[in-house]
């Protein structure tokens, strides 16, 4: 049986919510979305460059723990220093973490620790051959977050997170990015 990665995240949010809803209750699950900036400190093309980046999150915190379980999902929409008609030229990814939140850590900001898939438009045949043409090119790397959030209401928090990024093309990818957003709490 072989599943994709979006089968896999799909399970991954249906298993959250299963799990929010069972006699394990988590203590809450939230959702949150925001976009902000990300740059390349090495490797990737326009690394000088800042651009637009957006992400969306899932997150499960089981009863009395100081620790948290998300799935993200983000874009880094490269427009700049990138010539025109080259195709899809965004470094898209999709991850998992675990968050040691603040009260977990004692610091004034949650900390978390993940891996995420990353996908890129290269050439038939990367990183070895040009055979012409273009396809998407996966690779799995680390990622490390520092992140704070202040509720709004009972239901609604803003937050704020930097993540820096290592995805291992050729060459390595380190990227950081900048994000402010909103999330609801249930």
């Amino acid at each position: 049986m072989c599943i994709t990665a979006q089968g896999f995240w799909q399970m991954l949010v249906v298993a959250s919510f299963s799990l929010a809803s069972s006699s394990v209750c988590a203590q809450h699950v939230s959702m949150g979305g925001g976009a902000g900036i990300g740059t390349f400190l090495s490797g990737g093309a326009g690394a000088q460059y800042a651009n637009w980046h957006r992400m969306g999150m899932l997150a499960v915190t089981l009863p009395h723990s100081d620790f948290q379980v998300r799935v993200l999902k983000g874009s880094l929409e490269r427009t700049r220093a990138i010539e025109s008609g080259t195709g899809d030229n965004d470094l898209d990814y999709e991850g998992l973490d675990f968050v040691a939140t603040r009260e977990g850590t004692g610091l004034p900001v949650a900390l978390a620790l993940g891996v995420a898939r990353y996908e890129e438009a290269y050439h038939v045949g990367y990183p070895d051959r040009d055979l012409g043409g273009s396809e998407f090119v996966h690779r799995w790397g680390p990622h490390v977050s520092a992140m704070r959030s202040w509720p709004v209401t009972r239901w609604f928090d803003v937050w704020s997170e930097a993540d820096l990024h290592y995805a291992p093309y050729q060459p390595a990818q380190l990227v950081l990015f900048l994000n402010v957003g909103i999330g609801v709490r249930f």
